[in-house]
């Protein structure tokens, strides 16, 4: 059957790629203003610190110092977009004090003329400090009661949750297994770095702040509460970004806030940018975590209680952490149908760098611990890991027992089917292969993500769409593009509902200013949540360019059809008009009409579909180095509907990539609150040499409640890399291993036994 979308289904070039492939794409860093002027940060060198004193004057008696601004009067933002519901909540983003709470905490920041003035200033600059404990380890400082990091104690939040009766459970059970699992310190590791920003305080009381930020109105709130100011006198600027990965959810801390501080002192832009080391040490990462797991089942491998205690660590300052452990109960609840189920979790500060929302936002962690489990559990029933997790896993028309909601499409099954098949599953799985010292392994596993979070934060899409004279479209969004493409999937919405060619769709700027609001790219959210809002609004629109067309000879029908821009009664083909000559009579000929079509549509989507995916991830273990290759990953994922392909296949691919980091090599080390390894040198990314064969299978399992049966992806393809390569190198060595990282050295301690 021939496929009759014009847009949707098709791998349409992404409407920014000749900008970036010829360089003339802006980024934040590129962006200078007229009088210009050059920030920077002075660091606390203490991990728990009060500042007693400051002596600027040496400073700001240099030539070319413009003004200095300190933590004593400029707000730290310490949460998030969840505060702003009322009006007591949002007092409690903001903290003005005296205390540093990690190594490289801001105490101040300089403006000058330029950078080298800027610096020099602010290595004269002496500040007192009186040292206090620094509580580095999260059950250190859950016990501690005397040294407190918050005024309000060092735990930031605590949960527990019961589905089903657990103990009764495990009476039942006749396996029981227990694990502890912990796993690592990762950063977002951008190409751009985490960090700059250009503010610019004008006389007229106006801010506007360039910031590639992931949530541009939300950013406005936090920047208008920090500084007092009316959302209508902030203005978010977002130029290109070098990806982002939830790192720029929201303000950098010691960024944005101080830089526009900065700007309003002397009516200057001022520029602020960070060094690669100050992103590695100084901005968020992802939670580092503790997991305790029990797990019951029947002989014949029906899986029906589940105990969880989850202990997080969330550095110096709390951004995200409730719903990183919100996500944690999601998905760990919402993947397998386990009667019985207990999930406990504390987020405790500590006095390490901050953590907030990093691609997967607690899944991975939690997908580690648990999909390890499974594999444990499968071995000790004897049965193939494959054939456990299809009799467990919750399916179509079941209910979600945290969300409440039912399931209405889950294509795990068929990621499952497709991806053992593409990966020779049985085969690899039954004989093992190798060389010598050299084994093979194959491990599987599956995840769930939700996609937005519209049943948990307030998370609306706005989109409008105009329609010119010549018949093209201005789509407005403030819908955030990291690099993932997701503005030209919203331009293919906007074209497959007016039916109007791809071509003609422009997509405007991502600015407050003129869009509207728009909870940002977070959360798998933008197909969407921003989709349906694109595809409303369309729809809206389109319904204006039928009314219209209705006053035309021939064109009365009840149902009329558009395709490439040509509206027509289906009855009728031969009675039909374009639509440039239809609008350019509504607005320019007809001087008794003269309006434009437009639709708006705004709101919070109806569901957060879970989208499901499954990976075959092939190893080879050097068992006398303990070195582990990944020879190849197979990942299906079920995306409800693919509106651009070769887009999905490209966040497979890359969130494979993360993922093999996230097992294998990636993780800030700390000692005594000091990150040991603060630059590439040290901090190990995969090279390209390391990168495997990542194969791609997209199912498309149609999400009724989707633009066209769309759901998420972005962050999901990253989740259950690690469990799947943790459990082929248990498939090739017999050595389960429980941390990640999973170095050489914890599989040469493997093997000893």
């Amino acid at each position: 059957m021939p496929d009759s979308h014009i847009a949707v289904g098709k791998s349409m070039q992404r409407i920014d790629a000749i900008d970036k492939v010829t360089g003339s794409a802006r980024y934040a860093t590129d962006i200078k203003l007229e009088n210009m002027l050059h920030g920077g940060l002075l660091r606390s060198p203490h991990a728990h610190a009060r500042v007693k004193n400051i002596d600027t004057s040496a400073a700001e008696n240099l030539p070319g110092v413009r003004a200095v601004a300190t933590i004593l009067e400029v707000p730290k933002v310490i949460e998030y977009w969840f505060s702003l519901r009322t009006e007591k909540k949002k007092k409690q983003m903001f903290l003005r004090d005296n205390v540093v709470r990690f190594i490289g905490d801001p105490v101040l920041a300089i403006e000058a003329d330029d950078q080298q003035t800027a610096d020099k200033a602010l290595s004269l600059v002496k500040v007192a400090y009186e040292l206090r404990p620094a509580l580095c380890d999260p059950f250190e400082a859950m016990a501690e009661n005397k040294v407190k990091i918050h005024s309000r104690g060092n735990v930031a939040f605590k949960v527990h949750k019961e589905y089903g009766d657990t103990h009764q459970g495990f009476k039942t059970a006749d396996i029981i297994i227990e694990n502890t699992y912990r796993t690592s310190k990762q950063k977002h590791a951008t190409l751009e770095p985490f960090g700059t920003c250009i503010a610019h305080y004008r006389s007229n009381g106006k801010l506007t702040v360039y910031s590639s930020t992931q949530l541009p109105h939300w950013s406005r709130h936090y920047l208008a509460g920090a500084l007092d100011l009316p959302l209508n006198r902030v203005r978010v600027i977002k130029p290109h970004t070098g990806g982002a990965f939830g790192g720029r959810c929201g303000l950098i801390h010691g960024l944005e806030v101080m830089c526009s501080w900065l700007s309003r002192q002397t009516g200057r832009p001022v520029r602020m940018s960070f060094t690669r080391e100050e992103d590695l040490i100084a901005t968020e990462s992802r939670h580092p975590m503790t997991i305790r797991m029990r797990t019951g089942a029947t002989r014949d491998g029906v899986i029906i209680a589940n105990d969880v205690e989850i202990v997080s660590d969330v550095g110096g300052y709390g951004t995200h952490y409730i719903g990183v452990i919100a996500d944690c109960l999601s998905t760990g609840v919402g993947l397998y149908k386990i009667p019985n189920y207990s999930f406990s979790a504390t987020a405790v500060f500590t006095n390490k760098s901050l953590c907030g929302a990093f691609r997967g936002y607690g899944n991975p962690q939690m997908n580690f611990a648990q999909e390890s489990q499974m594999d444990i559990m499968a071995a000790k029933l004897g049965l193939d890991p494959l054939a456990l997790r299809l009799k467990n896993y919750r399916q179509l028309g079941e209910m979600d027992p945290v969300l409440n909601e039912e399931i209405c499409s889950n294509g795990l099954a068929e990621c499952l089917e497709k991806g053992a098949e593409s990966s020779g599953w049985k085969k690899k799985r039954r004989k093992k292969s190798g060389v010598g010292t050299v084994k093979r392994g194959i491990g599987l596993s599956v995840m769930l993500h939700g996609t937005g979070a519209g049943k948990a934060l307030p998370d609306p899409a706005g989109a409008t769409v105009m329609i010119n004279a010549d018949g093209s479209v201005n789509l407005v969004t403030a819908a955030a593009d990291e690099g993932q493409g997701n503005r030209t999937v919203l331009a293919q919405i906007a074209s497959e509902t007016l039916g109007i060619e791809f071509e003609k769709i422009s997509v405007s700027e991502t600015d407050t200013e003129t869009t509207p609001l728009d909870c940002g790219t977070h959360g798998s959210r933008q197909a969407y949540a921003g989709g349906l809002a694109v595809r409303a609004a369309a729809t809206e629109a389109r319904e204006q360019l039928f009314a219209y067309a209705k006053k035309e000879p021939g064109l009365n029908a009840d149902q009329l059809r558009i395709k490439d821009g040509v509206i027509f009664d289906p009855a009728k083909p031969d009675h039909s008009i374009l639509i440039s000559d239809l609008m350019r009579k509504v607005q320019i000929e007809d001087m008794s009409v003269c309006e434009q079509v437009i639709g708006s549509a705004a709101g919070v989507a109806p569901a957060m579909p879970g989208y499901y995916g499954a990976i075959f991830a092939e190893v080879e273990v050097d068992t006398e180095t303990g070195e582990v290759s990944v020879l190849k990953l197979t990942s299906a994922f079920d995306v409800g509907r693919a509106i651009n392909p070769d887009l999905v296949k490209g966040q497979i691919t890359g969130g494979g990539v993360m993922g093999i980091g996230f097992a294998l090599t990636e993780g800030l080390l700390v000692e005594d609150g000091r990150i040991m390894n603060s630059s590439y040198t040290d901090y190990r990314l995969l090279r390209a040499c390391d990168v495997p064969e990542i194969v791609p299978i997209i199912v498309e399992s149609h999400e009724p409640t989707g633009p066209f049966g769309a759901k998420g992806i972005g962050e999901g393809c990253m989740v259950n890399v690690a469990s799947a390569i943790s459990n082929a190198i248990f498939h090739a060595t017999g050595v389960r291993l429980t941390d990640l990282r999973m170095t050489p050295e914890a599989i040469l301690q493997g093997l000893k036994g």
